[in-house]
């Protein structure tokens, strides 16, 4: 008879990457280790990863934070036995990345419009190369973005036409993950404390604790469900079906005896 071993499978968290100059919501992995969440993060915010300091704001419009790594303590082996699990990063918190390099090209930026900015009108402005918005347009960020509001009119139309199909008490496994999670869904709607609003979030119930909430967001009960076995999720991560409870001790050994 064979053993099965269970194994635990971290998922992705959704996050606010913000900057000076930036912000966007971004899937972070917990099995990254610092250096791979360093580079991400310069591809988002152009800060060089021996520059950042990050911050960890639990709820992402709070003044309140805690510094997870300190671009004065930089260390590059840290960077590689450190993963971001070790640091309970929650999910749909933000995580603000602070250049501290004083004469990097995004610092000059930085301080450079916070003055001239108010003394050019839009059209002079909208001309400088040396501003804020230059940069944007030239990393093709936010609304300079071709494919970004497409992209995001595309992803609300397919959510808003799956969460159709799902309803409250349905049986059902989350997709396109590592492994398998099988639970209930306990709520099927916007969260405007997420973001304000513009999603469809899918809450569930899973049969084991392996969700990251008990149904609470930022303080606001959402669903009832047992500690560590909510989570909310896109409607597109969602089947729904015939889906029992796994037996974590059943073989699955045809030759077993």
């Amino acid at each position: 008879m064979k053993n099965r071993q269970v194994i635990g499978i971290m998922s992705d968290i959704n996050v606010y990457i913000t900057s000076d100059l930036t912000s966007s919501e971004r899937r972070i992995s917990p099995q990254w280790d610092l250096q791979y969440l360093k580079k991400k993060l310069e591809l988002i915010t152009g800060i060089s990863p021996k520059d950042q300091t990050i911050q960890h704001y639990a709820i992402p419009s709070s003044n309140e934070f805690i510094v997870i790594l300190d671009a004065n303590k930089y260390y590059t082996a840290e960077d590689n036995d450190k993963h971001v699990s070790d640091f309970n990063i929650l999910p749909f918190s933000r995580l603000h990345v602070h250049d501290n390099n004083p004469d990097s090209q995004l610092s000059q930026l930085q301080g450079d419009d916070t003055t001239e900015e108010f003394k050019l009108s839009e059209e002079e402005y909208a001309k400088r190369t040396d501003s804020v918005l230059h940069w944007k347009e030239t990393n093709k960020l936010g609304r300079f973005d071709p494919e970004y509001e497409l992209q995001k009119s595309r992803q609300l139309e397919e959510n808003l036409k799956i969460s159709s199909s799902l309803h409250v008490g349905d049986r059902c496994r989350i997709i396109n993950i590592l492994g398998e999670r099988r639970g209930a869904i306990k709520y099927v709607g916007k969260i405007m404390l997420l973001d304000e609003g513009e999603n469809i979030w899918v809450g569930v119930e899973f049969d084991e604790p392996v969700g990251k909430n008990n149904g609470l967001i930022l303080g606001t009960k959402i669903f009832e469900c047992r500690e560590n076995h909510g989570s909310f999720v896109k409607p597109k991560q969602v089947e729904v079906g015939d889906f029992p409870e796994l037996d974590p001790f059943a073989s699955d050994d045809d030759d077993e005896i």
